[in-house]
């Protein structure tokens, strides 16, 4: 499945153990604490721009752009990032990433003007893009087919998780010690997080605290040898696009990542403006939504991976709760029909959590789809690549929307729409099933 390294001292007490550790859980959770840290530091400036906004007098349209900006250059560097975290490996890969990005943040802090912003966020946007195809590297590395999709699920909600923890956490901040302490505090997150992931993470048969027994049911896809993983036989990186499910997959998440975009962008104005929150009130009810699409997260993975364990096939098993997800989370327009607040915020909490409930079984697409452990860091790439495209069309559409109507009906309408558009895609474009090896596929749709 992966490269094999040499035996391990017969005295280790992990490693000799009957038992079977669960250290990959614990790997899991390192990666959806990573993308917590990821989001808050791209939903922070969301929430300090009202202030930022008065204090350079940055109007609508440059608010937009500057919200954006990050996105750019992540989803422009998605592709190159896939490549270096299969070429380097998660480990190398994250914790790089991490520190880069950090250092973004907490400069924020130093900023005089809008040029300088920009720049920071700009710089922010190549420090995330690997983070998303070393989360699926390490998946891959760690989990066997029936678990991907919890696992998958555990580090997606961190996306989720982040973008409400940031809310009322920035929020929090910046009434206790201003915007700028706000963005050195959130900042220091990532440093910590990048120590202890050099500290923990390595490969299955590599990290000391897994006995044999954890080893054996990843290697062999939780005890199933005839289900074991392919040896190595990936793709050239160009013939990846080749495939209809690779478009599919590249176009599906533009759809979806629209409307996830507005949660970390647009939310906190919508609230502000349409609905007539304070700062306090944010900190109070902002989160709502993502505390929801947390529990969505979790549902849709474990439901996937439900439904593989009990035989299904493992295109439907990932596609149903897809098709769930994205049809639900058309929802989003029915909050144009809200008589307050409170029941807003329940239309956005059951878009968001439908949303969050197909992320598990997208996350797994590119392990599943992939020939060879070698494409899937690539794979993914290029999945996230379209969601990047939607998470820099998110924030500037729905800002020229909003300005040119005076109100968010039809932004919400549009993501709706979006979102019907997305779960069409999935249906009738993606094939789940790993793509031919040899050097002649044909563009189909399945």
């Amino acid at each position: 499945m992966h490269e094999q390294i040499t035996e391990v001292a017969s005295n280790d007490p992990a490693r000799t153990s009957p038992r079977r550790t669960k250290v990959r859980w614990l790997i899991a959770g390192l990666l959806g604490v990573g993308l917590i840290i990821a989001f808050i530091d791209r939903a922070n400036l969301s929430v300090a721009m009202p202030t930022i906004g008065k204090e350079f007098g940055i109007g609508p349209w440059m608010q937009s752009v500057l919200l954006g900006a990050w996105a750019w250059t992540y989803a422009v560097f998605q592709l190159p990032a896939g490549w270096i975290a299969d070429k380097l490996g998660p480990r190398t890969a994250y914790a790089a990433a991490v520190v880069w990005w950090s250092a973004c943040t907490a400069a924020v802090a130093l900023v005089r003007g809008v040029g300088t912003l920009f720049g920071l966020r700009l710089l922010l946007g190549i420090g995330e893009a690997p983070v998303m195809p070393s989360s699926a590297k390490a998946v891959s590395e760690w989990f066997p087919k029936r678990e991907r999709a919890i696992a998958s699920g555990i580090y997606g909600a961190g996306s989720e998780a982040g973008a409400a923890i940031a809310v009322p956490l920035v929020s929090l901040i910046i009434v206790a010690v201003g915007w700028r302490g706000a963005f050195v505090a959130t900042g220091a997150l990532g440093f910590v997080w990048a120590a202890a992931w050099l500290w923990i993470y390595r490969s299955p048969s590599e990290q000391r605290w897994t006995s044999q027994a954890e080893v054996d049911h990843i290697a062999t896809n939780g005890g199933d040898e005839a289900e074991s993983e392919p040896q190595e036989r990936s793709l050239p990186w160009a013939h990846l696009f080749r495939h209809g499910t690779i478009w599919g997959m590249f176009f599906g998440y533009i759809c979806r990542n629209f409307l996830n975009y507005f949660f970390i962008t647009w939310y906190p104005t919508y609230l502000v403006q349409e609905q007539g929150f304070s700062t306090m009130d944010m900190a109070k009810y902002g989160a709502i939504p993502g505390l929801v699409a947390i529990l969505g997260n979790f549902a849709g993975g474990w439901f996937s991976d439900h439904l593989v364990r009990r035989g299904t096939p493992l295109s439907l098993a990932r596609k149903i709760p897809i098709l769930i997800g994205t049809l639900g989370s058309g929802t989003v327009a029915f909050a144009v029909f809200a008589p307050d607040a409170a029941t807003a915020l329940v239309l956005l909490s059951v878009s968001f959590a439908s949303a969050s409930f197909a992320s598990a079984a997208i996350f797994s697409l590119p392990i599943d789809v992939a020939p060879g452990p070698g494409n899937v860091s690539s794979i993914f790439a290029i999945q996230n690549t379209g969601s990047q495209i939607g998470g820099l069309l998110s924030p500037i559409v729905i800002g020229f929307l909003w300005a040119a109507t005076g109100s968010f009906v039809v932004p919400l309408v549009a993501m709706g729409v979006l979102c019907l558009a997305g779960a069409a895609v999935y249906a009738f474009v993606v094939k789940v099933e790993p793509l031919p090896s040899e050097a002649e596929p044909t563009v189909t749709a399945g």
